[in-house]
């Protein structure tokens, strides 16, 4: 049986917000690996992020596929993940992947490990993890939205207000504890709220017209309802993606739902206010994306206590989080693939975190397609919790890991420990 890459296939697909997203299949003699690519919100990607695309767009990365890739990648192993990725750097050239784009290095690198696994008969959770991964990964939940993905002027200002199932024993107890959740939460939105018309987000969670405090308050009382109702211990967790709303001219954060702006040393003491009030688990991007000094003090303050969370931060960037762990900047980090390459550059950095007590938490993007594969990765890296959508494009990441605790059996899948519990 061969395992030589045969031919790249190309093609333009739609995405979750109505956008162009590349597709491809990476075949060989006797196996088939077929990919796609997310993409963030547009003022919502991170700065440290590598281009999506080449100049020209989804149709320029497709021709980089048919006449660039194609022909260097013929011949290639796809059990040779390692040797093709870096193939890929070399073709770009570039030190972030301004050639042939992040997402075109992605799929690609994505689809030959699919291929590879497809030629095995096996998931590809198995293929790159090992015969003993058999952990799934917690959601954390985004319920009610703000920000830029809200898409609409008068929301909270933070982006993610979120709710995690910390004690769930299955993955099935816990999706079905964050869907009862969301359609609580819903439900009290339109009862108190006579304007709020059942408007989502680009992740599918609620966007009153209403504060962030107010939003969390909402949110503590369903996590009340679910401990009463299921058993289920659901704690809070925020992305503040602060970022969107840090005037660097100023050097104030300007919340517009409240009308207030903080200096950054208010805007911590308002954090800190809010993790003292709340049952809080996770707080993600509650400083500009260049802060470091804060992250370290909150992490000094709290990071016994919850998870402190570099997204922007960090970027999936090796650098970046080199330079976090040697300063003691947060305890945990988002891992987005399509941020920093290839699989083996994500894995990387995964690595990295894990040695140093780092915990990688997976997560879709804001335009999302029906790739299941970030499931797949975050069993296969070992990710204790992930960022899926409970509505929208979330169902078929969260359905795959509901897929995957079938699949290894009552007695083998296991939920992980959570820290700081």
């Amino acid at each position: 049986m061969s395992n030589l890459i045969v031919d790249l296939c190309a093609r333009k697909v739609v995405d979750t917000r109505a956008e162009r997203s590349i597709e491809v299949d990476v075949i060989t003699e006797y196996s088939v690996g077929r990919a796609s690519a997310p993409l963030g919100a547009p003022g919502s990607r991170g700065e440290f992020e590598p281009p999506a695309y080449p100049e020209g767009g989804v149709d320029a990365a497709i021709e980089i596929v048919d006449t660039l890739l194609t022909p260097r990648l013929a011949g290639e192993d796809v059990f040779e993940q390692e040797r093709v990725d870096l193939l890929l750097r070399e073709i770009d050239g570039t030190k972030n992947y301004a050639r042939i784009g992040g997402n075109t290095a992605m799929v690609v690198s994505l689809a030959v490990a699919k291929a590879a696994a497809d030629g095995l008969g096996i998931p590809l959770y198995r293929y790159l993890g090992t015969p003993f991964n058999n952990e799934l990964s917690y959601p954390i939940s985004n319920i009610i939205g703000g920000g830029p993905h809200a898409r609409v002027d008068i929301v909270p200002d933070m982006q993610e207000h979120q709710m995690i199932p910390v004690n769930a024993k299955t993955m099935s107890e816990a999706l079905w504890a964050v869907v009862d959740a969301w359609h609580r939460v819903g439900e009290i939105c339109k009862e108190r709220y006579p304007e709020f018309n059942g408007a989502t987000d680009d992740e599918a969670a609620w966007v009153p017209s209403i504060t962030d405090w107010e939003a969390l308050e909402i949110l503590a009382e369903v996590a009340e309802e679910m401990r009463t109702k299921r058993g289920v211990e659901m704690r809070l967790g925020l992305d503040v993606a602060a970022g969107n709303f840090w005037d660097p001219k100023t050097e104030l954060y300007v919340y517009h739902q409240e009308g207030v702006e903080r200096t950054p040393k208010e805007q911590l003491e308002y954090i800190s206010k809010i993790i003292d009030t709340f049952p809080m688990y996770y707080v993600e991007d509650f400083v500009h994306d260049d802060d470091y000094e804060s992250y370290i003090e909150m992490t000094e303050k709290y990071g016994r206590k919850l998870l402190i969370c570099g997204d922007d931060l960090f970027c999936t960037n090796i650098e970046r989080l080199a330079k976090g762990l040697k300063m003691g900047a947060a305890n945990s980090l988002i891992i987005k693939t399509n941020q920093t390459g290839t699989l083996t550059d994500a894995w990387r950095t995964v690595d990295m975190a894990k040695k140093n007590g780092y915990m990688p938490i997976k997560s879709c993007r804001s335009g999302e397609t029906e790739d299941t594969a970030i499931a797949q990765l975050a069993v296969a890296w070992g990710c204790p919790a992930n960022k899926f959508a409970v509505g929208g494009k979330g169902p078929t990441k969260l359905n795959e890991l509901l897929r995957i605790e079938e699949q290894l059996g009552a007695g083998v899948a296991r939920m992980p420990e959570l820290p700081y519990l």
